[in-house]
């Protein structure tokens, strides 16, 4: 049996990822300025991934002896020997996927589309008898189902059966590695922690799942629920050092939705890599107030290099309206410095366009994000998600009809104080004014060195 992983793109001038944004995706549209335009071309060739389901998915379909390869690009008539088609999906991409699915259609195969988006804009995807819109996690419906022996009709036509599929991965042990190696063979993972180094980043997960008030607007507990699901540190210590072996890379970019949810898994994670002596460098997202003294000095000494963290705004009252717990700026700052101090770059992320924001509120934030110690910062725009609770809030007020320019770059609806010219005003004027600064200069002639290498 042959299946064939579509992930299909739109062209763009920007980076485009549809992993991140809970799977939503995301297109680093940093401005129209020289500035901007510039930082737009380092991140596009930089930072680049699949969805890491869809390499879950190829490593399930390989250990059951499937034929299964993962492509970014189709033609209609090298399909006659293809079972099965498996396409992502993202809100990013779209129209663009919705386009390719009209094509595809017309060779007569049979083609699930996975992953959130379609999940939530079903109807979207679900337009022709041969398109089958997997529920939930997908890799739960590839590990529960055998293809070779079960009737699709009896899954996707049957409302009673169609609410027995899996919808998550209870135990995520029981995933294979994702199949890193075979991606490898035609594309390039593009995660090179602006320059540290030319190898490549393995993303890696130890967590699934995200319980933090701010699912308001956040798509991940879309994606992977509210309830957060651990691997074993055996599990995730074996995948290092198959990566390590395999593709000899000592670098990883962990996609946990919030890394160190768990104090006491992400400890034994630390101390479990620190007594092997694994000697790797990672990258991690997570929130400010779950670093405190002991966890910074773990992270460190188990190789963590970069954290990105969320702020989001200088302003409580702002943070307050969508819901956003956050610590009191002065320990944003304390903590801040303290993974400075060890060595660990630090990039925070704020959102212009918070529904309460003005334009004198946005600037107080980016001068707030030049007042603290972090090396890098990115601005995007608060966005209003198909799928969220603040959707329904916003949806009489939706301005944007085309779903790839939500991409958390673009205001999407009318803001009662701002319009998208002043966002877009905005955002190259805080880019300015925090990367132009002499400090910074030597980092952004690193970052460009980096691309001719």
């Amino acid at each position: 049996m042959k299946f064939l992983i579509l992930d299909i793109y739109k062209n763009d001038n920007w980076r485009l990822v549809k992993d991140t944004a809970g799977g939503y995706g995301t297109g680093n549209d940093f401005g129209n300025s020289f500035f901007s335009r510039l930082i737009n071309t380092l991140v596009s060739k930089m930072i680049n991934m699949p969805p890491m389901y869809s390499m879950y998915i190829l490593s399930i379909l390989k250990k059951r002896n499937s034929h299964a390869t993962y492509s970014k690009n189709y033609n209609l008539n090298e399909l006659n020997e293809i079972d099965y088609i498996i396409t992502t999906s993202s809100i990013i991409c779209h129209e663009t996927e919705i386009e390719a699915l009209k094509q595809l259609v017309s060779k007569n195969k049979k083609i699930f589309v996975t992953g959130v988006f379609a999940n939530v804009m079903k109807k979207k995807y679900n337009f022709d008898k041969n398109i089958y819109v997997v529920p939930g996690e997908p890799e739960a419906f590839f590990l529960n189902v055998d293809l070779d022996k079960s009737s699709l009709d009896s899954f996707f036509q049957d409302e009673k059966s169609s609410k027995q599929l899996p919808e998550i991965v209870d135990n995520l042990d029981n995933l294979p590695f994702p199949d890193w190696s075979e991606y490898l063979k035609n594309y390039k993972l593009r995660n090179n922690f602006l320059g540290f180094n030319s190898k490549s980043a393995i993303p890696i997960v130890a967590t699934r799942g995200c319980p933090y008030s701010c699912f308001n607007y956040c798509t991940y507990p879309l994606q992977q629920g509210r309830k957060v699901r651990l691997r074993s540190i055996k599990n995730i210590v074996t995948e290092i050092k198959y990566w390590i072996e395999t593709i000899g890379t000592n670098k990883f970019i962990f996609r946990d939705p919030v890394f160190s949810i768990n104090r006491k898994h992400t400890i034994e994670l630390c101390k479990e890599i620190i007594n092997q002596k694994l000697k790797i460098e990672y990258l991690i997202e997570t929130h400010l107030k779950n670093l405190d003294d002991e966890m910074i000095s773990l992270l460190k000494q188990s190789g963590l290099k970069m954290v990105y963290i969320g702020i989001e705004s200088s302003n409580s009252n702002i943070l307050k309206d969508i819901k956003r717990f956050t610590i009191a700026n002065d320990d944003q700052q304390l903590i801040i410095n303290k993974l400075v101090k060890e060595g660990i770059f630090v990039k925070s992320m704020f959102m212009f366009g918070n529904p309460e924001d003005t334009e004198e509120s946005v600037k107080n934030t980016i001068d707030y994000s030049i007042k603290l110690s972090n090396q890098l910062v990115q601005y995007s725009v608060f966005t209003p998600y198909p799928g969220t609770p603040i959707f329904n809030h916003y949806e009489n007020k939706i301005t944007e009809n085309n779903y790839e320019q939500f991409n958390q770059y673009n205001l999407t609806f009318k803001h009662r104080n701002l319009d998208n010219t002043k966002i877009k005003y905005l955002k190259n004027y805080g880019y300015k004014r925090f990367y132009f600064r002499i400090k910074n200069l030597p980092l952004i002639f690193r970052s460009c060195l980096s691309l001719i290498r």
